[in-house]
């Protein structure tokens, strides 16, 4: 087990993060090599042995010794690093290329070098844990392969090992070593005393040995300066492995050949608990008298494996356990969510995930979105701790571009997964999955790109009838912000992510291009954002734009499915992951136009809010979150219930917009005579520009020159027989970006109603 020293809460601490990383990562210069989806694995008694395998090219990315990472501060928050990079001694590294030939070659096919290889050539399946050991499994052609890496040592010296096992009989194969040799050679390698010594980059020794390797092979230095394993066909269930170091060591070479090939098949079965010990806390219920209270259940900052406790999304049990993932790589099961939360129990089920965002369980499976793919994580073996990490699918390009975050994962009823991936920063956009909303067949087989043009999309929510929603914070092209009702193929105005033809307009030119092509970018000179970059001629607007002010960083949506949930269950709230907050959304849908309104709940959470989700045993919302990018937040993670203390709600459920004003529906019975009551009532509304620059002013809907915000006279206030609803006559109405509708009334009983509601009116409905 590899500890990582982090600095907590100003003390440093060791975090026990297991064999295994999953991370971008990248190689000092002049190496070259980086491995987009990178397994990093860690061996050897000191734990300073370690080999990166990437899992969209099936190839060992680079091998080294010593010193582990460079992160960055990426440990101890979410801030603009790169990714992280090799500190140690390089035994070898190799570029972009195919980990296996295909027919003899090794010439990438993929569109711009990014993303997997065409699953007829190789496809990676995913890994077992066995204690410290890691075992990969992919296909290569027809054939299933499992590679174990590990190390060999003795005295000082040190060798990468690869272990590989064929279920299958296979013809000729030619695996990559390692890259960028000096010069060319060749020899026999085939039998139990294969074995090859070249030079490496800049004259660096580099010895190879092999142990049960087929008769036949060869190992060569090409033109091409790789250094390659020509192997003759390969018996069915045969294994062979290879050792890679600096140094020959005549005694070490007998000593490594005397001990037996493991049997790695041994090790996909499940093995021993790797973090058998529970941290236990107590939860604070809210007090007070409202109707809404939080629950805070209480995060083990202080847990046997010191890992961070950076929330990144979670989901139910049946039974009402929780799983919940962390930013930096683990999932945690929860238990005793009870009324009283006096003794919650979190057990470590998995560890290594590469930025999960999103979890999703399904019939008692486990689902968890990372930057890299969907995994699917099972318990082979029923000891609480996930022993395969299969892939699920992992058809997402993935960039070094740090941005570019996969967030939130929903299902639609029949068993599709959705999740968001961000575009990236600066947005110079060169694979064709950021800034998208992504569809993943519920078998997993297939990836789609659902809708485009999104900027920062922390989150998505599907409703019950499959209505799909997806949020979005300013920035370039986008003026503040929003919450999008999702269609498939449309665009939501982020041009840079378009990943389709759009028409522009230059000069006085017409112009349609794709922005999101780099050639085609290059090709018409275009930057496409910043101020002054031309506008397509159309996009998506939102459903419900909301000003900076009230939320700048914008995090998932939640339909509160149930009854148990008082009289705001079965609808649509929004998160606010910049403000700590979180908001209920009334929708109004006019000639299939859909617009609506947002008013903040009376709740404030100690992070950023991000995800939630319905318990199925209590009724209740539960929510969690992380500090780390642009937020109030003051605590680095947070899970949360919002629980319905069953007091009195007066509370506005229903919004519409009409030619003569706007209508509203509560949950409570006003007093007649302030609700009708004109001077109770303040209306302004504005406009926003839509441009590539960052952000937008606030404009009068009436004069567009003029940067303010436009008050609105009410002209009347008429409530109707039950109290319920107010009909409020505003003069000059017009659809509007953004309407702001403030309120001071009084219940029935006798009771404050006072809200700020914030609007977007894409078209007036009759009276």
């Amino acid at each position: 087990m590899v500890m990582l020293v982090l600095a907590g809460e100003g003390v440093a601490a060791e975090v026990a993060r297991g064999p295994l990383l999953s991370a971008t990562l990248r190689a000092r210069p002049p190496f070259g090599a980086i491995a987009m989806k990178g397994l990093t694995v860690t061996a050897g008694s000191q734990k300073d042995v370690h080999l990166c395998f990437d899992a969209d090219l099936m190839r060992v990315a680079m091998g080294w010794t010593g010193a582990f990472l460079e992160f960055g501060d990426t440990q101890s928050q979410i801030a603009w690093p790169p990714p992280p990079e090799v500190k140690g001694r390089y035994v070898f590294a190799n570029r972009q290329t195919p980990g296996w030939a295909r027919q003899g070659s090794f010439d990438d096919p993929r569109p711009r070098q990014l993303g997997p290889l065409p699953k007829d050539w190789a496809h990676f399946r995913g890994l077992y844990l066995h204690g410290d050991q890691v075992v990969f499994e992919y296909r290569l052609g027809q054939h299933t392969v499992l590679e174990h890496p590990s190390a060999f040592e003795h005295e000082n010296h040190r060798w990468l090992v690869r272990t590989f096992h064929f279920d299958s009989e296979s013809a000729e194969q030619t695996l990559l070593v390692a890259d960028g040799m000096d010069g060319e050679s060749q020899s026999d390698f085939g039998g139990s005393s294969g074995f090859g010594a070249v030079t490496w980059m800049k004259g660096k020794p580099l010895m190879v040995a092999g142990k049960g390797i087929p008769a036949g092979a060869k190992l060569e230095s090409t033109r091409e300066r790789r250094l390659v394993l020509k192997l003759p066909r390969i018996q069915a269930q045969q294994s062979f492995q290879i050792a890679i170091g600096e140094v020959t060591h005549a005694e070490a070479l007998t000593r490594w050949r005397e001990i037996p090939i493991p049997n790695v098949k041994d090790w996909t079965r499940g093995g021993p608990p790797r973090w058998p010990e529970t941290a236990v806390t107590q939860g604070t219920r809210g007090s007070g008298s409202e109707a809404y209270v939080i629950d805070t259940i209480t995060e083990p900052v202080h847990n046997p494996y010191h890992a961070k406790m950076f929330f990144g999304g979670f989901d139910f049990f049946e039974d009402g356990r929780a799983a919940i993932c962390t930013f930096h790589g683990d999932v945690w099961i929860v238990s005793g969510l009870d009324e009283g939360l006096n003794r919650v129990v979190w057990r470590r089920y998995a560890a290594g995930l590469f930025q999960p965002l999103g979890v999703k369980v399904i019939r008692g499976e486990l689902f968890v979105l990372g930057r890299d793919q969907i995994t699917r994580l099972r318990d082979l073996n029923g000891d609480g701790e996930a022993d395969f990490y299969e892939n699920f699918n992992n058809d997402s390009i993935v960039t070094a571009n740090y941005h570019e975050f996969s967030m939130d994962l929903q299902t639609d009823r029949a068993g599709n997964f959705y999740y968001a991936k961000g575009a990236p920063w600066e947005p110079e956009v060169i694979s064709p999955h950021q800034g998208t909303v992504l569809k993943v067949r519920a078998d997993g087989s297939a990836l789609e790109v659902f809708a485009s043009g999104l900027r920062a999309p922390n989150g998505l929510a599907i409703g019950p009838g499959d209505e799909i929603t997806v949020s979005d914070n300013q920035g370039h092209w986008i003026p503040s912000s929003k919450l999008n009702r999702v269609e498939r193929g449309g665009f939501y105005g982020m041009v840079p992510t378009a990943q389709k033809e759009l028409r522009f307009e230059r000069g006085g030119t017409p112009l349609t291009l794709n922005p999101s092509d780099p050639q085609a970018r290059r090709q018409h000179q275009l930057k496409t954002w910043d101020a002054g970059s031309p506008s397509p001629s159309t996009y998506d607007p939102p459903m419900v734009w909301l000003p900076m002010q009230m939320d700048n960083s914008s995090g998932g949506q939640l339909w509160t499915t149930g009854a148990k949930w008082g009289p705001l269950s079965d609808r649509l709230l929004f998160m606010s992951y910049g403000r700590c907050t979180l908001f209920d959304v009334l929708m109004q849908d006019v000639g299939g136009v859909k617009q609506g309104a947002m008013v903040q709940l009376p709740l404030r959470f100690f992070t950023g809010i991000m995800r939630g989700r319905v318990n199925p045993v209590d009724g209740q919302v539960y929510l969690c979150g992380l500090k780390g990018w642009q937020t109030s937040a003051t605590r680095d993670g947070g899970f949360y219930r919002v629980r319905y203390t069953g007091k009195p709600v007066r509370w506005p459920l229903r919004f519409a917009a009409t030619r003569q004003g706007v209508k509203l529906g509560f949950s409570a019975p006003l007093e007649a005579s302030s609700a009708s009551d004109p001077a109770n009532f303040s209306v302004e509304r504005w406009n926003y520009q839509y441009s590539g620059g960052y952000g937008s002013p606030e404009f009068a809907v009436s004069n567009p020159t003029l940067k303010k915000r436009e008050p609105m006279e009410v002209t009347s206030a008429k409530v109707s027989g039950d109290g319920l609803e107010i009909a409020i006559e505003l003069k000059d109405m017009r659809p509007c970006d953004q309407i702001r509708i403030r309120y001071q009334l009084q219940s029935k009983d006798g009771v404050s109603v006072s809200h700020d509601m914030y609007g977007t009116i894409h078209q007036l409905a009759d009276p």
